[in-house]
């Protein structure tokens, strides 16, 4: 949920079979003009496409020019939910993993998303939703674009994660995922159910401790924390063996939530501990679950969409 800049094997692909050869080269999408591409490549850029009337309720569409696109990867960025934006896939060090990708004619979207403490926030909730939006908006526009709309890969970083996971278990908007890739991912949003996950961390003393922390947590359920609210933010226990498959990727392997008496978010929001709670859940439900130790994400995208 902290703000992140993805490693540099950070690859999200997405493929599938195209049904004929059509150019992606439009010079308009919904009312935006194509405009320079934010890396060095031959594609179409738009910038801005809105998909809701919410401020921060845009994304951008990178697609390969002249080329029958073989699917769509939809990503959500990190930030806490406070922070980040869409263009955070286009910094330096994913550059050339990007490059790599779209020369494989493959489409990105990447998404931004209302902030918790934006003015016309309900909480983490508005965010979750906002996902589901642009998911259903790249669907019906799938067509347009010259884009499979029949799978798709939702993908996310920390918070991106959260929303790629929320969504990617829900039958209201998995029905065409084919697969789920989480980095740095949380294994749920009912927080309380992280007091069983580390060892001295009580969620209401820090709230009771920490005024800041307190502003946060009401901030992200839009309110006051109610048992109902906790069970439509428990993602994990929505997951079946229905789901698309997982990847996930957590390689923060410190132990400590605290450092002496500083809450360390990082080992908070992206331990282990979280992918391994997760990884459990698909092992009882029987969901296929891969992460680093099996491949690469680009070779877990690949297989798949392509295999």
């Amino acid at each position: 949920m902290t703000k992140f800049i993805a490693p540099f094997f950070f690859l999200i692909l997405f493929a599938c079979t195209p049904n004929e050869e059509e150019s992606s080269s439009l010079n308009t999408f919904q009312g935006v003009f194509s405009s320079e591409p934010p890396l060095e490549a031959d594609v179409v850029f738009y910038k801005d496409i809105p998909y809701g009337s919410g401020d921060r309720e845009k994304m951008d569409l990178l697609l390969p020019n002249n080329k029958a696109l073989e699917g769509l990867v939809v990503f959500f960025h990190g930030g806490s939910f406070q922070f980040g934006s869409k263009e955070d896939l286009y910094r330096e060090e994913l550059q050339p993993i990007l490059k790599a990708t779209l020369e494989n004619n493959i489409a990105f979207a990447s998404v931004g998303y209302t902030f918790i403490t934006d003015a016309q926030s309900e909480g983490v909730f508005t965010a979750l939703e906002n996902g589901s939006d642009a998911i259903d908006f790249l669907r019906k526009n799938s067509a347009a674009l010259n884009i499979p709309s029949n799978k798709i890969i939702l993908a996310g970083v920390s918070a991106g994660a959260g929303i790629a996971l929320w969504n990617g278990f829900s039958e209201q908007t998995n029905a065409e995922v084919e697969g789920i890739l989480a980095l740095y991912a949380q294994s749920s949003y009912d927080l309380y159910q992280w007091n069983s996950l580390f060892e001295d961390f009580d969620l209401d003393s820090i709230r009771n401790q920490n005024s800041d922390i307190e502003t946060l947590f009401t901030q992200f359920y839009g309110g006051e924390y109610t048992s109902e609210k906790g069970i439509r933010l428990d993602f994990s226990n929505q997951m079946d063996g229905n789901d698309p498959p997982l990847y996930l990727y957590n390689p923060t392997y410190e132990e400590d939530v605290f450092s002496g008496e500083t809450l360390n978010l990082d080992v908070l929001f992206h331990s282990y501990k979280h992918a391994d709670f997760l990884r459990a859940k698909a092992i009882e439900v029987g969901l296929p679950i891969s992460g680093a130790y099996v491949n690469f994400p680009q070779d877990f995208i690949r297989n798949t969409l392509l295999d």
